[in-house]
């Protein structure tokens, strides 16, 4: 099979423990690039967050955003293609989310937004204090989520997390099957990514694949956690990670070594060089 393009998840994946894209990776995606190989990140994060490691790699596709929730396009600084959350069920969510007292995040088409500052925050605040100002995204500050959801053109995803994992799994299984217009995915193991139903990172590379003319079975996916696995089996090729949880990489076709290794740039030489 020869494959015509790429997609990375990132955190996990082709960002190591650091946050950051190992060198020897960047160096054979931007070989394959030149090549005429399409290369896309495909991810849980708001597109404002992506927008360094896009930069970075010298990109022109769109972002595969909030797990596919909606294509982002930073040459034209517009979405492409979208499936928000209504009003209405960012609101029944806000509700979950406090009645389990867990944190959140909650992005929208224009910005990522928190109430208060997490551990995790703190780290991702971390990595953008480290960036050059001119590539380096803002998280909003704000006093009220239902201000949020009010004053939003869209709403796309919840970010929700807690280091209280019981907590956390029973917002998930309310979700699961109390609310079946929305699904909930596990990006890490204390974290939950609340969209539309329907919306996962698979859907999102089959539209980006009808946008761009190359079927998925050209398609090569790799990935790490849960919400990786529509994309992992959509694409003709799905590679897991190492450090990837044994269910991914039981659906995986090929696995090959963790994040922290250059195993992502030595199978892209295999695959495309």
């Amino acid at each position: 099979m020869t494959y015509k393009a790429v997609a990375f998840d990132m955190d996990g994946t082709i960002l190591d423990k650091n946050r950051e894209i190992l060198p020897e990776t960047v160096e054979v995606i931007k070989k394959i690039s030149a090549k005429g190989i399409k290369v896309l990140l495909a991810t849980g994060r708001h597109h404002s967050v992506v927008y360094p490691y896009h930069y970075q790699l010298g990109l022109d596709t769109p972002v595969i955003c909030c797990n596919g929730s909606y294509l982002y396009d930073f040459n034209q600084h517009k979405v492409l293609a979208g499936n928000p959350m209504s009003k209405e069920q960012a609101k029944t969510l806000l509700g979950l989310v406090n009645k389990h007292g867990i944190h959140t995040l909650i992005y929208t088409d224009e910005k990522a937004t928190y109430e208060v500052l997490d551990d995790h925050l703190e780290g991702l605040f971390k990595w953008i204090n480290s960036l050059p100002e001119e590539i380096r995204p803002v998280l909003h500050k704000v006093d009220s989520f239902i201000d949020v959801i009010d004053e939003a053109n869209v709403v796309y995803k919840f970010a929700t997390s807690s280091h209280d994992l019981p907590a956390l799994r029973a917002f998930s299984h309310e979700i699961e099957t109390l609310y079946p217009d929305l699904s909930c995915e596990w990006s890490w193991s204390n974290r939950a990514d609340v969209a539309k139903a329907g919306n996962n990172k698979g859907a999102g590379l089959e539209q980006w694949s009808k946008l761009s003319g190359v079927p998925m079975s050209q398609i090569v996916a790799f990935g790490d956690n849960y919400n990786d696995i529509t994309m992992l089996k959509g694409a003709g090729l799905g590679i897991a990670m190492g450090n990837g949880e044994d269910d991914i990489k039981a659906i995986a076709d090929r696995v090959i070594g963790d994040n922290n290794s250059p195993s992502i740039a030595l199978e892209l030489e295999k695959i495309f060089l």
